[in-house]
């Protein structure tokens, strides 16, 4: 029971004790009054029957007409004229006499009129005695009716009473209910601050909740901002701030491995030519200023359109991987920013001999591996550095499975509209192999029978605008499949389509339709999603959309945004998936080993999943195992399943 309740209920019990005493208090002292009236009724009409008695003869047939004639005139209950003697000479007694009033209330209030009494004289000696006794029955209808009315004015009272007590218990609820909110939220784990009360009690309760609140959300953000630290120690050169090549050669395995990543794209490589002879001639500290500064330079470069990654391989080794970048595109780059290197070299004074650095570039495509890209960028630098100017690309043909812009165009509408697309389904385990849902990806099947994985055809889909219409339709098919099997199915939405506030509308309609088989999806959508506040309220809108169907939500490729991580869980994320580039070599890397506990630390106190993407080797499963993640998945836990 609430504390409102108890409160509610012990002023109701009050009240109404209250207003029953009052009742009862004012009935029995209008029946005592009555039975006082009664009685000096009886009273007065003995001595002025005594007194007409004294006066006339006293045979018996004038007392009996007296007493007669005064019964005849009033409301009695008995009168009796006796000689001295006690012997009865006249008497006369109501039959019958029926209370005013119903039989219940007589019983309950009894009500007791005392005899009037006086002497009748002769002379100087007693002739006899009268006793008059006064009828009850007006006197319980006078009382019954003066109840009445006492009990309806009493409940009036009452109802006026307990609508001012109702009035008062809602204006305390509202605060009241904020202390309680915010309590269920803390008990969640969600860290909300409270605004303060009128009712000076709670609003010192209220106060400290709110430090509490405030001193968790600084510890949670001074843990997230150590945390985020690892990462960077774990996965950044310290003195030029880019990737440090295990993390650049992870994102590398990464595009080369994920079908939800670009189907390729261009990865060049700057090398400082003579950083040794610098370092000797001009001294260690220019060849440091010379290293930092080719680092900036490059990572300052304006690459319109793309999303560069930026790492260093080496000492004098520098990497950008651009996907869905062109070879037009990677030749202009590498030209603009080897001219600003050795113009800002030359400016500082940073090297006294030219080319100061040599590119070289060549294109990737998923499904490659990284020895084969590597070699090729080895034999572009090779010839970037006996070349003039110091820039060389290896070009490849890519072109199978590659439609123009209008065959895309036609073979995405198509496809929507006839539903041209199957799952292709990937398992996510537990570290001890038990299955926790099959992860779909979408294949668009073209009307010849040729595949397009989501990398080829999802750049098409959103430059048309489709992507909202595509996550629906694979929801569709998702729930459909969901009809079929008895495993949970994981589907990775767009980060686009939930901007669309008719995808938020139109994934709820098609769960409410599909019953309790909602409850076996699982949704995740990229880290992307978090860079900004319009992607976690959407993601927010997502979560109360589905949430209430049983649907659980994900968020892929998490590490790079780990200080949104507290704000997932007031979304009501159910897990994240941990980006293959900090699982890539774990096995070995004491440092991502340190920044994935930490992750698993921070997740269990929020109640969250972590899951390993991209486990390429059973010494990284067995790694992960050891640091306590929830689930892994990638090209180990695929193996494993077909084996």
């Amino acid at each position: 029971m609430s504390l409102l309740t108890r409160l509610w209920l012990s002023v109701l019990s009050a009240m109404l004790l209250a207003l029953a005493g009052c009742l009862v208090v004012s009935v029995w002292t209008a029946r005592d009054y009555l039975a006082q009236q009664l009685y000096a009724q009886g009273n007065d009409n003995a001595a002025s029957l005594a007194l007409s008695m004294s006066q006339q003869s006293k045979d018996p047939a004038m007392a009996e007409l007296l007493v007669v004639a005064l019964f005849d005139s009033g409301h009695f209950e008995s009168i009796v004229f006796s000689d001295v003697n006690g012997r009865a000479v006249a008497e006369r007694r109501t039959r019958g006499d029926v209370a005013d009033a119903p039989a219940w209330f007589v019983r309950l209030v009894p009500l007791q009129a005392q005899p009037g009494a006086a002497l009748v004289s002769d002379g100087w000696k007693q002739a006899g005695r009268v006793e008059v006794k006064a009828s009850t029955r007006y006197a319980y209808g006078a009382l019954w009716r003066g109840s009445v009315k006492m009990a309806m004015t009493l409940l009036l009272v009452g109802l006026l009473l307990g609508a001012a007590v109702s009035l008062l218990m809602r204006w305390l609820k509202s605060p009241l209910q904020v202390i309680v909110n915010q309590a269920e939220a803390i008990g969640r784990r969600e860290f909300i601050a409270a605004p303060e009360p009128p009712v000076k009690e709670l609003r010192i309760v209220t106060r400290a909740m709110n430090a509490m609140v405030k001193r968790v959300q600084a510890m949670f953000a001074e843990q997230a901002e150590r945390i985020d630290q690892l990462r960077s120690d774990a996965n950044r050169d310290v003195p030029t701030g880019l990737s440090n090549r295990a993390f650049f050669m992870g994102c590398l395995r990464d595009a080369l491995a994920d079908e939800e990543a670009a189907s390729g794209g261009i990865l060049f490589v700057m090398r400082i030519l003579d950083l040794a002879g610098v370092n000797g001639r001009l001294g260690r500290e220019r060849g440091d200023a010379l290293v930092q500064a080719c680092a900036r330079e490059l990572s300052e470069t304006r690459f319109e359109g793309l999303e560069p990654q930026f790492g260093r391989l080496g000492g004098a080794e520098f990497a950008v991987m651009l996907a869905d970048a062109s070879a037009a595109q990677a030749t202009s780059i590498c030209g603009e920013v080897l001219a600003s290197i050795e113009k800002l070299c030359q400016q500082r004074e940073l090297t006294d001999r030219l080319p100061v650095v040599a590119i070289g570039w060549t294109p990737y495509v998923r499904g490659e591996s990284i020895a084969d890209v590597m070699t090729r960028i080895d034999t572009a630098l090779m010839q970037a550095e006996s070349a003039t100017p110091s820039v060389a690309g290896i070009d490849v043909s890519a072109s199978a499975g590659v439609l123009s812009g209008e065959a895309w165009r036609h073979t995405v509408e198509h496809a929507l509209t006839e539903r041209a697309f199957e799952f292709a389904m990937y398992p996510v385990v537990r570290t001890d192999g038990a299955l926790l849902h099959q992860e779909v990806m979408l294949r668009l099947v073209t009307a010849d029978g040729t595949r397009f994985s989501a990398g080829q055809f999802m750049p098409a889909v959103l430059r048309q605008g489709h992507q909202a219409a595509l996550d629906l339709l694979a929801l569709e098919l998702a729930l459909e499949r969901l009809a079929r099997v008895q495993e949970n199915i994981g589907l990775n939405l767009s980060a686009a389509s939930l901007l669309d506030p008719q995808f938020i509308s139109g994934c709820a309609s098609r769960l409410a339709l599909a019953g309790s088989k909602a409850s076996r999806l699982w949704l995740e959508v990229s880290e992307r999603t978090l860079m900004d506040e319009a992607g976690i309220n959407a993601l927010s809108a997502l979560s109360r959309a589905v949430r209430q169907y049983g649907c659980k939500l994900g968020v892929e490729h998490f590490g790079r945004y780990f200080a949104a991580m507290p704000r997932l869980h007031e979304v009501q994320v159910d897990y994240v998936k941990l980006d293959g580039a900090f699982v890539a070599g774990i096995d070995t890397h004491e440092g991502n080993q340190r920044f994935v506990q930490a992750v698993v630390n921070v997740a269990r106190s929020l109640e969250m999943l972590v899951i390993a993407e991209r486990v390429t080797s059973e010494a990284e499963w067995a790694a992960l195992q050891k640091l306590q993640l929830d689930g892994v998945t990638g090209p180990a836990v695929t193996a494993r399943n077909k084996g």
